[in-house]
């Protein structure tokens, strides 16, 4: 019941997608600038791949410090991760599907509660590191001369955005209110099980809530795994943009100005299955206004996209074993 609502959604939204990729490409030139600036890229697109492979390894690295389970390998995780972004991918589900994919792909190394205690760990350690980024990506936008009013106001409602989100973090780790504990009875409820189920919630929640106890070595790891991941993200946008036709000028600035806003998008439209056409049109919007021209944007994205299609195709694969 659930994939035949599922499947219909997807079609549309692919619908809209294309019919807003079409739009955006159209406006920078039409195909033949974009083919070309894909064609551009060449084998380095075998680099591109790796260094997004790289990047979901720097995620299973994070998550197998916050785990701490000998039981969990490193290449178990980072196989865990690549099938949970390959079905966070293909639905509108995002999240929603993604994080439940690993925590099924590693149900033989992990128990239940250590699986999704740590994923949400990793996951809250994943989202101070974005918010991080687009707090210093959107301050440094509004630096820039010539920035439209639109644009202006969106970076300056996510600058309020990443602030109220930081202040939200602060209270919790202070106050750390028991929401998932008050949920409790309704889980066993809705489990028609005994207590164990309202048991592990409580348990779930207080390991969670016991990351504020860790060592400050173990924090510094599970940062050090995301500094490397927002790294080699820049790193790949810039080298994507300084293969493009005329990109011997490209910055690290302008990298990291492109990956943060990049960075929003894919926050913000998660929901929608590859972001087609939102991508294109976002990257283009934010190359334009740092003087690189629309179309460099377009196809920084397009780029992406096909990597992301080629490490989702091994997902699937991945998937496709799970018994």
């Amino acid at each position: 019941m659930f994939r035949s609502k599922v499947a219909p959604l997807n079609i549309a939204v692919a619908f809209v997608g294309v019919g807003l990729l079409i739009f955006t490409v159209q406006r920078v030139g039409g195909w033949p600038a974009v083919v070309s600036g894909i064609t551009s890229v060449g084998w380095w697109f075998i680099l591109v791949v790796v260094i997004a492979a790289a990047r979901m390894a720097c995620r299973a690295g994070a998550w197998v410090t916050c785990v701490r389970d000998a039981r969990l390998r490193f290449r178990d995780a980072f196989w865990a991760v690549l099938a949970g972004d390959t079905a966070g991918n293909l639905t509108p589900l995002g999240v929603f599907a993604s994080e439940p994919t690993k925590i099924l792909m590693t149900r033989m190394q992990l128990s239940t509660v250590t699986s999704i205690a740590s994923v949400a760990i990793e996951n809250a350690f994943y989202t101070a590191s974005v918010l991080a980024v687009l707090l210093a990506g959107t301050w440094v936008f509004l630096q820039r001369a010539d920035v439209p009013a639109g644009l202006e106001r969106i970076s300056e409602l996510t600058l309020a955005a990443v602030v109220i989100a930081a202040f939200a973090g602060l209270w919790v780790a202070r106050a750390r209110p028991a929401v998932l504990s008050r949920l409790a009875p309704l889980v066993t409820k809705l489990a028609g099980r005994s207590e164990a189920p309202a048991d592990a919630v409580k348990e779930i929640e207080a390991r969670i809530y016991g990351v504020l106890r860790w060592p400050l070595r173990r924090i510094l790891r599970v940062v050090a795994w995301y500094v490397l991941f927002h790294s080699l993200a820049v790193a790949e946008v810039w080298l994507v943009l300084r293969l493009l036709p005329g990109g011997h000028t490209i910055t690290l600035v302008d990298a990291f100005l492109m990956e943060s806003a990049g960075r929003f998008v894919t926050v913000a439209f998660k929901f929608v299955p590859y972001r087609l056409g939102i991508d294109e049109m976002g990257s283009g919007a934010v190359s334009q206004v740092l003087g690189l021209g629309p179309a460099a944007g377009v196809t920084l994205a397009l780029v992406r996209r096909l990597r992301i299609i080629v490490l989702n195709a091994i997902g699937l694969v991945r998937l496709a074993r799970v018994r």
